[in-house]
């Protein structure tokens, strides 16, 4: 059976990039790659029309009518290939939406994607300061942006996710009430492993999805790499959905922070929590602005991977109770989902946890030992109630 699967999301975030790299891993998946902008050019060829990455933002705004029919053909030859395909996974990579300037650029319609008709959507997200040095690091985009940092501002990174991920929800409920099933939408954070993103599109059959819940801030490294060797051992039997991999987080809490020490700051400095290189200094109103919208869509993303998930494993290395991980722990039990607690300390956690804890078929309240409850999962796995 073939299942064709959308990629998309907002531009810049890193998408191709990351599947091409994923991509050179599936060696033997049965697969197909069809990398839209690539159809959209050859038509736009046959046209008389020459597109380029460095124009067709301006050509789509100024040309929408024959923008839309070169896009329309575009999915038509894809839709044309993938039924005459041998192939079992199509995956199709195209930008959803943003604004630019007085217009907007539209990756796909209703149409194109009744034609297409994907099983599963896959929105691929970057933080939104790794975003920015993307735009920084490209001559193109920066030229766009006057060449000058000051005028990348992070409320506008967001609101493109936020269009981008809108528009995909608006058009799949769509599909949804003409009768086409779509089985998801995911968030995904292109911080993921590699192999995760290739068990996510090969092997969810055999490695269902699970969502790893810990408390996100304030501890010590050696926490972190507690977590991560955690990970790791989950990820050997279940396709492991990290909300670490796409930490937006570490702009709220900074900004939180600084201001906190000095409430009459007008300029945040952050570093970038993957290599520890300090980005330029952020005007405090824009990211003011932003971390208002990146708080809600943390939430919001949390609970997407929560949805989507047929249990969640709660690391719980910490005593205190965690709002987010109670929260997370709440929304699985809201969607069936199986919940697995480790809490290693002899205090009772909050009743709360505990309750939620025992959600899952062996009725466990709490493991004390990460290895059982890896042992448990995998055994109990057949008997998720979650479908």
């Amino acid at each position: 059976m073939k299942e064709v699967i959308l990629l998309t999301g907002p531009p810049l975030n890193g998408r191709d990039e990351y599947i091409t790299e994923a991509l050179k891993l599936a060696d033997g998946e049965s697969y197909a790659y069809y990398h839209v902008f690539d159809y959209i050019r050859e038509v736009g060829k046959e046209l008389g029309v020459k597109i380029t990455r460095k124009n067709v933002l301006d050509f789509a705004i100024s040309h929408q009518d024959l923008m839309n029919e070169i896009r329309d053909e575009a999915f038509n030859r894809i839709r044309k290939e993938i039924d005459e395909s041998d192939r079992s996974f199509h995956l199709v990579s195209t930008p959803s939406l943003f604004r630019w300037g007085s217009g907007s650029v539209i990756g796909f319609t209703t149409s194109n994607l009744k034609l297409l008709r994907p099983n599963r959507v896959i929105i691929v997200l970057d933080d939104v300061l790794s975003v920015r040095r993307r735009i920084i690091n490209d001559p193109e985009w920066f030229e766009r942006f006057g060449e000058n940092p000051e005028n990348i501002k992070l409320t506008t990174l967001v609101m493109w996710r936020e269009d981008a991920i809108n528009h995909v929800k608006t058009l799949i409920h769509e599909l949804k009430k003409e009768g086409i099933e779509v089985r998801y939408i995911l968030q995904f954070g292109i911080r993921h492993p590699y192999h995760v993103f290739l068990d996510l599109i090969f092997h969810e059959a055999e490695k269902p999805l699970v969502y790893l819940s810990y408390p996100m801030t304030g501890h010590e490294e050696e926490y972190y790499h507690r977590v991560r060797d955690f990970y790791n051992k989950l990820s050997g039997h279940f396709t492991v959905l990290d909300p670490g991999a796409l930490d937006d987080w570490w702009v709220v809490a900074e900004y939180d922070a600084q201001v906190n020490r000095d409430p009459s700051i007008t300029r945040i400095k952050i570093k970038h929590l993957l290599d520890g290189e300090q980005v330029e200094e952020l005007d405090r109103e824009d990211i003011e602005q932003a971390t208002d919208i990146l708080r809600r869509q943390l939430v919001e993303r949390d609970f997407n991977l929560v949805d989507v998930s047929k249990a969640i494993a709660v690391y719980h290395y910490a005593e205190g109770v965690s709002a987010g991980v109670i929260s997370e722990m709440a929304e699985a039990y809201r969607t069936l989902a199986a919940i697995y607690l480790y809490y290693p300390f002899k205090r009772r956690p909050s009743p709360f946890m505990e309750f939620y804890g025992m959600q899952n078929p062996s009725r466990r309240t709490m493991f004390k030992d990460e290895d059982e409850m890896v042992r448990a999962m995998v055994e109990e796995k057949e008997y998720w109630a979650k479908v």
